[in-house]
C-alpha cells in the first residue's frame, strides 16, 4: 500500500482522473524549477495536442506506453512541423511521462528510449557593426517613447539580454553607481553583467526624462544608490520617479506609453521600426544578443567570458560564435600559429 508519504506524493494523480489536472500538476512542478512563462504555454498547448489524440482513439494517460508512444511521435512526424517545433514536442512529452512515472501513474517512463529528431544546427544571422550603428543613429529621439525605446536597443545589443530577460528587468536590480545590472534568466539563474557607458547614459536619460513621463510619475533626485561610480556627493544630478526611494523590486524598468509593463511582442516591435527607419534588413531582439557575442569576440574575447555574460548553462551553446566569426578566428591562426 506504501507509506503515508508515498501515497500523499500521489494523490495528484490518481488513476484515470482527467488528463488536464496531470497537466496541471506537471506544469505546476515544472514553474517551481524554474521553467518560464513562455514554456509553460508551450508545452500546455503540446499537452493538448497529447491528450486529443489519445481520446480520439479512446485511450487515457494511463495508456501511455512505449507502443503508445511510437504511435504518437510517428504522428507527430507525418504532420510536417519544423524541428525546433518537434523537438520542443518532444521534449515535452518526456518530461511529462517522466513525471507520470516519478508520482505513480505510470509503472515505467515509456519515452526513457525515445530518440529525438536531428536538429541541422544552423548559424544565427548577425548585424554588422555598421548596421547596429544604423540601428542606434535611427533611435536618437528625445520624446519618452524614444528615449526607452533607445534604452532597450542598447541593453540588447550593449548587455546582451534576452528579450524576456529585458522586459522583466525591474529597477531596484540596475546598479548604475556599479555600472551593473542584475539579470534573472532562463530556470530562475542570476547573473551580474557589465552596463557600458552608452547603455549607462541612455539608462540615466530614460530615468531623467522618459519613465515618470510614462508612468505619471513625480520626479525626485537620484538616490545615491543609482549614482555613475565615482560621482562627487554634492555633484548635480538627474531625476527620477521619485518610486525609486521605496522598495521597486515589483517595478518594471521598462514600460509602455500607459505605464504598463513591455511584453516580448512589444520589443520585436520597436525593433523592426528601427530597423525601417535605418534602412537595414529587419531584424529580431534575439540577433542583437548574437551580435552582442560576436563582436567581442571578434575583437579578442575569450568564449568563457562571453558564455558567462550570456548566461549559458554550456560553453557548447556558445560554441555557435566560434563557427560565426570564422574570419576572426583566421586572424588569430595567422597571428599566432608558427606555420601559419
Amino acid at each position: 500500500m506504501g507509506t503515508a508519504g508515498e501515497r500523499r506524493r500521489c494523490e495528484p494523480f490518481a488513476a484515470h482522473a482527467d488528463p488536464s489536472a496531470h497537466a496541471a500538476s506537471y506544469l505546476r512542478r515544472l514553474a517551481v524549477r524554474g521553467g518560464s512563462a513562455a514554456t509553460r504555454r508551450a508545452y500546455t498547448s503540446d499537452l493538448a495536442q497529447l491528450f486529443d489524440w489519445l481520446s480520439a482513439r479512446g485511450l487515457t494517460v494511463d495508456d501511455l506506453d512505449r507502443r503508445t508512444i511510437r504511435a504518437y511521435t510517428a504522428d507527430l512526424g507525418r504532420r510536417g512541423y519544423a524541428a525546433t517545433t518537434l523537438a520542443r514536442k518532444l521534449s515535452t512529452l518526456r518530461g511529462f511521462c517522466r513525471d507520470l512515472a516519478e508520482h505513480g501513474v505510470l509503472s515505467a517512463d515509456p519515452t526513457r528510449e525515445l530518440p529525438g529528431p536531428r536538429r541541422r544546427r544552423r548559424l544565427p544571422r548577425v548585424l554588422s557593426v555598421t548596421d547596429v550603428a544604423a540601428l542606434f543613429d535611427a533611435a536618437g529621439g528625445t520624446e519618452p517613447l524614444a528615449l526607452r525605446d533607445r534604452l532597450a536597443l542598447e541593453l540588447l545589443y550593449g548587455c546582451g539580454l534576452r528579450s524576456q530577460e529585458l522586459v522583466g528587468l525591474r529597477i531596484d536590480e540596475v546598479r548604475l553607481g556599479e555600472a551593473q545590472l542584475v539579470v534573472r534568466g532562463k530556470g530562475r539563474k542570476t547573473r551580474v553583467v557589465p552596463l557600458g557607458e552608452e547603455a549607462g547614459a541612455a539608462l540615466r536619460r530614460y530615468l531623467a526624462r522618459g519613465r515618470g513621463a510614462l508612468v505619471g510619475a513625480r520626479q525626485a533626485p537620484v538616490p545615491p544608490s543609482i549614482r555613475t561610480a565615482g560621482e562627487p556627493r554634492d555633484a548635480p544630478r538627474d531625476k527620477v520617479p521619485s518610486g525609486f526611494q521605496g522598495r521597486l523590486g515589483d517595478q518594471p524598468l521598462l514600460v509602455s506609453r500607459s505605464g504598463r509593463s513591455l511584453l516580448t511582442s512589444d520589443v520585436r516591435r520597436l525593433l523592426l521600426k528601427y530597423c525601417r527607419l535605418a534602412g537595414i534588413e529587419p531584424a529580431s531582439p534575439h540577433m542583437l544578443r548574437h551580435a552582442y557575442a560576436t563582436h567581442m569576440l571578434e575583437r579578442g574575447a575569450d568564449l568563457r567570458a562571453i558564455q558567462e555574460l550570456l548566461g549559458h548553462a554550456s560553453v557548447s551553446t556558445t560554441q555557435v560564435y566560434t563557427h560565426v566569426s570564422g574570419a576572426h578566428l583566421r586572424r588569430v591562426y595567422d597571428l599566432h600559429h608558427p606555420r601559419a
